[in-house]
This record gives structure tokens, C-alpha cells and sequence, in this order.
């Protein structure tokens, strides 16, 4: 697998924003320890952009463009990668599960409380490698940076940022967190990016070789901003659910193409069990338990996989732009 240092890469589009800070509307904040935390809940469309891009490890683009929603203009995002198991398997899978306890007193005991608890992204998971998914990724990053990325309101403090600097092994002034919430710009625009990564992870799931993948491109709306984090994550989800365009080449003998083409038959969102309403409503009837919805659910609505050593491609699924037009509320 290609060398090259992912939280390098991603650092060198951090130091962009830093520098633009005003343009790009960030507010930037260094902890006591010496960790740079980034407060991106109202940047900027190149903001949005440039955190996709870090997600990716600095191995992804992220550009943007539109979609015809039924005759409503939609903003959309194109992203791809040539590196897609670095920068979306081990980078920008939201993988890493940072967690702070604390004790306090109630009733006259000590119990211990969650004070800040997010699933972290970023090229900073390859670091840490806390995930089992790093057992199967032939990838190390010998940087002596972490960045990660934190899909928040609440901006993590010294004792978090010691947490992921300790897990990674580097100092904590070379530490570096990027926070935005759902519901917001940014927020759309950063999950719409991770439509390559969200494709490969269910390939994952139904025990596809992602090894094989060599390239990846993908394509899907940026949901309207909802007015709270949870209606967000509803309209993100049925973007890349209902409207997700997914492309990847493969390089395959022509002996395994038939198995592993039927085998992206199973890919799909629409081929999920809980499929078929927009994902609030899906996520109310489970009582917003998430392990209550099938796992499966969570995938592009379309893909196409070129085999490049024999030049066959399929497409398996389908766009459903009635879901997408009831998630987001369209007349």
C-alpha cells in the first residue's frame, strides 16, 4: 500500500484554514496544552470543503456541483480518490468511539459521567488504531501530527485532546481538532462528502475484497440545513440513501469478476431490510435505538464497478427521489 503520511497531508490543509480563518469564517481556539481546536459551525462553503478533504487524509477532493431534485436546485458534492481504502477506510470512517468520564457526586456517591463522548474521523485513526478495522489495513502513518475530526457542538477540551494525542502518540501541541456540528453547513457538506467512503464501508460489510478497489468517485446532494442536529442527521443519512451515486474501478483476474459482481448485488441501500421511509421517521420507529435498524441501510442508492482487467462494468440499485423529497421537506 502507498506510503504517505495521511495527518501530514491533513495538517497542511488545517495551516490553509488557520491562515484564512476570516474568509473562511472559522473561529480558532489553542488549548492550555497546546492543542489547536478549529470551531467550524459557520464556515464557509470552502470550509465545508476543505474539512471533506481532511476527513480524506488529504487523499480526497471534494468539489462542488448541483442536482436536479424533480425540478428543485439542489447543491451537490463530486468527490474522489485514488487512494480510496487510505483515505476512506482508514481516515474517514467516523471509527474512533472518544469518550471522557468523569467522577462525580450524586446521592453521596462517586459515580462517573460522560462529559464529552464523539465518534471521531480523520486521518488521527490511523494513529491510534484503537479500531479493529486497522487488523486488516496494510497502512501506518509515522507522523508526528494527529488531526481528527469531530462531528460536535461541544468543542473538546485538554483532558479529550491529551486523550487523542496519548492514543496517537504525539504531543498534544500537535494535536488538532476540527468540530461542526449537523446542523449547519459544514455539516452537510461533510457528510455528503464521505458518499466514496460510505459505498467501500458497506463493500466491507458484505465481505467484499476492498482491496481490489484502485479507484473511487462518488456523487450526492448536500442536504438543506435542518434546524437540529437530529433532523440533519435524517436529511444527511437519505442523501447519500436515496441519491448516492457511487463509481469505483477494480482491478480483478476475469475468473472472480461474475462472483464479486454478483456479490455488489447486495450493496444497495434499497436492498436493507429497514428501507423505504425517510431516516427520521425509520429512527423514530426504532426508537431511536440504532441497533434497532439494519446496518445495511447505511449505502449509496447506486453503484457501478469497472473491472479494469477485463473492461466489464455493472450498476446495482436505484435513486428514490420521492424519500428525498419527503426528508427535506420539498413541495
Amino acid at each position: 500500500m502507498l506510503h504517505v503520511k495521511i495527518n501530514e497531508l491533513a495538517k497542511k490543509i488545517v495551516e490553509r484554514i488557520i491562515q484564512n480563518k476570516e474568509i473562511y469564517n472559522i473561529k480558532i481556539y489553542k488549548l492550555d496544552n497546546g492543542s489547536i481546536i478549529l470551531d467550524m459551525a459557520k464556515a464557509s462553503w470552502i470550509g465545508g470543503k476543505l474539512l471533506g478533504e481532511i476527513c480524506m487524509g488529504g487523499l480526497g477532493t471534494v468539489k462542488f456541483s448541483s442536482y436536479n431534485l424533480d425540478g428543485h436546485y439542489i447543491p451537490s458534492v463530486n468527490v474522489y480518490t485514488s487512494e480510496p481504502v487510505i483515505s476512506c477506510m482508514a481516515s474517514q470512517l467516523a471509527g474512533w468511539n472518544v469518550k471522557l468520564k468523569k467522577e462525580v457526586e450524586k446521592e453521596g456517591q462517586l459515580k462517573k459521567k460522560i462529559v464529552f463522548q464523539s465518534l471521531g474521523s480523520g486521518p488521527a485513526r490511523a494513529k491510534s488504531k484503537v479500531e479493529k478495522i486497522f487488523e486488516e489495513l496494510d497502512y501506518t502513518d509515522d507522523s508526528n501530527c494527529a488531526v481528527i475530526v469531530f462531528e460536535t457542538p461541544k468543542l473538546p477540551n485538554e483532558e479529550v485532546m491529551d486523550i487523542v494525542a496519548n492514543k496517537c502518540g504525539v504531543n498534544p501541541n500537535n494535536a488538532y481538532a476540527i468540530c461542526a456540528p449537523t446542523a449547519c453547513l459544514t455539516g452537510s457538506i461533510q457528510v455528503a462528502a464521505r458518499i466514496v467512503e460510505t459505498g467501500i464501508h458497506k463493500l466491507h460489510e458484505i465481505k467484499f475484497p476492498i482491496d481490489v478497489i484502485t479507484n473511487g468517485f462518488g456523487t450526492t446532494t448536500i442536504a438543506p440545513i435542518a434546524k437540529d442536529d437530529l433532523g440533519a442527521m435524517g436529511r444527511t443519512n437519505d442523501s447519500i440513501i436515496a441519491a448516492g451515486l457511487t463509481y469505483y474501478t477494480i482491478k480483478v483476474e476475469k475468473e472472480n469478476e461474475v462472483e464479486l459482481f454478483e456479490l455488489v448485488k447486495k450493496a444497495p441501500a434499497h436492498t436493507s431490510s429497514s428501507y423505504g421511509k425517510p431516516f427520521l421517521e425509520i429512527f423514530k420507529t426504532a426508537n431511536y435505538n440504532f441497533y434497532e435498524i439494519d446496518p445495511g441501510l447505511f449505502a449509496p442508492a447506486k453503484y457501478t464497478i469497472t473491472n479494469i482487467n477485463t473492461g466489464k462494468s455493472i450498476t446495482v440499485g436505484k435513486v428514490n427521489h420521492e424519500l428525498l423529497r419527503q426528508s427535506y421537506g420539498l413541495n
